[in-house]
Formats: C-alpha cells, structure tokens, sequence
C-alpha cells in the first residue's frame, strides 16, 4: 500500500467535500455512541485506546466524550495526515505496542491491504487488543448491494465476509455490529450475545 494513495485530494474527496464524502463526524459520533455504549453495558474496562488507521481522528473526540479519563492513540498510515494532524505514522500489519489496548478501532483500513498483509494485519490487532476490537472493512457483498458507489472507494481487495471471519476467530468472538471481543478478556459473554460459529 502506497501512502502517496492517501494524500490531500483523496482525504477532500472523502472527508471534506459534502456531495462526495464517505461519513462525517456526526456520523462517526453515532457509531462510536452504539459501540462504546456496548462495551460499558459489558462493563469493560477501556482506559487505553487505539485507533489504527485513524484518518482526520474523528473518534478521538467520541473516546473523549465516554471515557475521559482514556489514553486515545492514532496511528495513521498516510504523511500527509499525519503531518497535518500528528498522528503517530504507521501500518496495521506492523504497528507494535509493549502493552495492549482495552480498545482498538479499525474502521476501512484491512480493504486496502492484499490478502497476505491483511492476514497480517489480523493477527497483529489480535495481538493489540486485550479487550474488544470494532472493525469495519468493505466485503465484496457490500460492494454490490449496500454502498453508495459514488462516496465509497471502490479501488481496494474486496473479499467475502466470511474471508474476515475465518481470521478473526482464531483471537476474537464476534458479538454483533462490527463489535469482536478479544479471547483474552475476562467478559462474560451470554450464549445469545455472540454470533455463531461456522467453523
């Protein structure tokens, strides 16, 4: 992934320009209400955010709104974002962390990846979080029947939903709404809450 990809005209397009833009802060705000109001009605913890793929930071200010007293970090893959707006600068496949995050967002980042970094990737967020992750990544059935084609980029990997699942279940349980639970967390979970296993 080429971060010359990501430059000024490409966060215009999609961020700034009102007629093309793919979402905007009020959107994200309504997002991030439903995910972070999950995560306190399973009474996790979050004290250590990451935000990996961050963009123009648009959850930094959610993060700040439920959880005040949280340390939001943003990794941002392009230079000129991170220029701009001083994110630290760096990549989902090889982001490193000594301690994990209670927290960690990925919201349109793993479409941009081949498959094998994307696989990568996977398994890195699963190292990253201890808590619960929200991932969002374009499918291949999102593409044809659920997108606005206009606003969304359409020049990435797309790949089948159950090609993400297949991965994240080594690390995650998924409980609906983009919303997976790491393994590793100490979350009592109700059968009813969590999604099937297809395995």
């Amino acid at each position: 992934m080429k971060s010359s990809i990501f430059d000024e005209g490409y966060y215009r397009r999609y961020y700034g320009e009102r007629h093309s833009r793919v979402t905007s802060q009020k959107e994200i705000h309504r997002l991030g209400n439903f995910v972070c109001s999950y995560l306190k009605y399973l009474k996790m913890p979050v004290v250590r955010v990451l935000d990996v793929g961050c963009g123009m930071g648009y959850w930094q200010a959610v993060i700040e709104r439920h959880f005040p007293r949280a340390e939001y970090t943003g990794v941002e893959f392009s230079s000129y974002l991170c220029d701009k707006k001083g994110w630290i600068q760096g990549s989902v496949v090889s982001f490193r962390s000594e301690e994990a995050f209670d927290l960690v967002i990925c919201q349109g980042v793993l479409q941009y990846l081949t498959n094998g970094d994307a696989t990568k990737a996977i398994a890195n967020l699963g190292r990253l979080s201890r808590g619960a992750l929200y991932l969002e990544a374009l499918t291949e059935n999102d593409w044809k029947t659920v997108c606005d084609q206009e606003t969304t980029d359409g020049n990435t990997y797309l790949r089948t939903g159950d090609w993400y699942h297949q991965r994240l279940r080594k690390s995650f349980i998924p409980v609906g709404g983009g919303v997976f639970i790491s393994r590793q967390a100490d979350v009592p979970l109700y059968e009813m809450e969590m999604l099937p296993d297809e395995s």
